[in-house]
């Protein structure tokens, strides 16, 4: 048996040695899975029509596949589809001197308006430019006591009420 005097392939050996037997294995256990309770509690819901067509012999998915909820509920769904938005669009205190100058300098070109960056101060796109200025344009206002009640926000930008109404937003 011959062994080398060399001390750097002495060392290069002892190293590779001690890196094979300090190496941890690695080993993948599976993940446990959760496992669904087979009958669920008809007592938890809270819906009667669900309650009644709810079968304890079948698992809580099987339930929710099987039941139709058009044939459910089909006397409170509507009978037609409304055209309009259910939120029509307004312009509160803030863009109302930004649609006026919009419409002032570039009239119906939403296009314009959109790359008008100076007057364009919110970064409004095309459609939003169109939706702003014909809201504008037809008198939808939206007053900043309404905004504060419909809860946009408006009040953090600028306090109506009180003393902080003389303060800026920060509170000094």
């Amino acid at each position: 048996f011959f062994l080398p005097t060399c001390p750097c392939l002495h060392s290069a050996m002892a190293r590779s040695l001690r890196k094979r037997r300090n190496a941890k294995v690695v080993s993948v256990k599976p993940k446990e899975k959760k496992i669904q309770k087979k009958h669920f509690n008809v007592r938890q819901i809270q819906d009667p029509e669900l309650r009644k067509r709810f079968d304890i012999k079948k698992t809580l998915q099987e339930n929710l596949e099987a039941t139709d909820l058009k044939e459910m509920y089909y006397d409170r769904l509507p009978k037609k589809i409304p055209k309009k938005g259910a939120h029509p669009v307004k312009v509160n205190e803030d863009e109302a001197p930004i649609c006026k100058k919009l419409i002032a300098k570039h009239g119906d070109d939403y296009q314009k308006m959109h790359w008008d960056i100076k007057l364009n101060v919110q970064q409004w796109t095309a459609k939003q430019c169109e939706k702003k200025v014909k809201a504008f344009n037809a008198g939808k206002l939206r007053s900043a006591k309404a905004e504060i009640l419909s809860g946009h926000g408006i009040d953090f930008r600028r306090p109506m009420y009180g003393a902080s109404k003389d303060r800026n937003i920060f509170g000094h």
